[in-house]
């Protein structure tokens, strides 16, 4: 053991193991091709001298921090919660951290994320915007590994991670039309395609579902909401009824959406699935705990994380920023009692 209050240093290690100062350094980043006998002699040294890696100064010698910025449009959409649980989770395996910053889907904070990177606080930045333009794409201009989730700024110059929101509204919609359902009311939809958006693509796939079925649009079966929440959910339910509308089944746009379908239709005394099937879209943990279980699309939340931080992670180790991609990730229905599997 090393004696007085001095810090064990690699020259210690290296001693106690009778091994090269290089090769605890292999140890400590987990070089592969090490001899198991040498690796142990190492470990042991480590232990018994009590070394602890000075990680802040390793990355300073290789001018990296160890953290991703993860910018998400808002931390109260349990999504969006998930998705930076995942994300955590995903870096974590890897060696690394993530800061998360929230931007309350307000443009000007979205174009900040980008401009803080220049500040080289952190490795590089996963930003999911909502409300940058086109016109802001040269925000998003530089050097420094950059990954862009979600919908918004297809030409943004670096990889971009696209959930297949199309597919997955048309897999939801199709399931529901075989279930034997003919008026199948989109709640959360817009007719509106002039901004790329969640709301429009996945009405985009289920319109396209009812044309391949032969099932003629009804425009009062598609409901806007102002939010994706529980409560605009059951308004839109409440609305529907209130106006002589008497879906068969009902696809929300997300999860929280459908909760209010399901808790509006146990409310009024309507059968779910019997009398009106529901799907929500996003499989959130909770989904699994409403009455019925609620069938939902899942939009492959774990595999958007890991290509995700793969990417910045790939992009550091490169030096520079990979170059414009669109990587889509597939997206299944999962069934449960609110719309059994037929």
């Amino acid at each position: 053991m090393v004696t007085g209050s001095r810090k064990a240093t690699l020259h210690d290690v290296a001693k106690r193991a009778h091994v090269s100062v290089a090769s605890v350094s292999n140890y400590l980043n987990d070089y592969p091709y090490m001899k198991p006998a040498t690796r142990e002699r190492i470990r042991k040294a480590v232990e018994e001298l009590g070394y602890v890696a000075n990680s802040q100064a390793r990355n300073l010698r290789s001018g990296r921090t160890g953290l991703i910025s993860l910018s998400l449009p808002d931390l109260n959409q349990i999504y969006f919660a998930e998705l930076a649980e995942e994300t955590i989770k995903q870096a974590r395996e890897r060696g690394y951290r993530v800061i998360i910053e929230s931007t309350g889907n307000d443009r000007r904070r979205e174009i900040d994320s980008a401009r803080a990177m220049a500040s080289n606080m952190t490795d590089g930045l996963i930003l999911s915007p909502t409300q940058l333009r086109a016109e802001d794409v040269h925000e998003l201009e530089g050097d420094y590994p950059l990954v862009i989730l979600g919908e918004r700024i297809f030409n943004a110059p670096a990889p971009h991670v696209v959930m297949s929101n199309e597919m997955g509204a048309a897999m939801a919609t199709a399931h529901l039309l075989r279930a034997g359902c003919r008026t199948i009311a989109v709640v959360g939809g817009t007719l509106d395609e002039s901004v790329p958006s969640s709301r429009s693509m996945r009405t985009k796939g289920y319109l396209g579902a009812l044309a391949e079925h032969g099932v003629a649009m009804d425009p009062s079966l598609i409901r806007e909401c102002g939010e994706w929440t529980s409560a605009e959910g059951a308004k839109a339910v409440r609305e529907m009824f209130a106006q002589g509308v008497r879906p068969d089944g009902i696809f929300a746009l997300n999860d929280l959406l459908a909760f209010g379908v399901i808790s509006q239709l146990r409310e009024m005394r309507v059968r779910v699935p019997e009398s009106v099937r529901v799907i929500g879209f996003d499989d959130i943990d909770e989904a699994k705990y409403t009455i019925p279980p609620m069938t939902t699309v899942d939009p492959g939340r774990t595999r958007i994380a890991a290509l995700a931080v793969d990417s910045i992670l790939a992009q550091v180790e490169a030096g520079k920023r990979a170059p414009r991609e669109r990587i889509d990730v597939d997206c299944r229905l999962v069934y449960r009692d609110s719309s059994p599997e037929v």
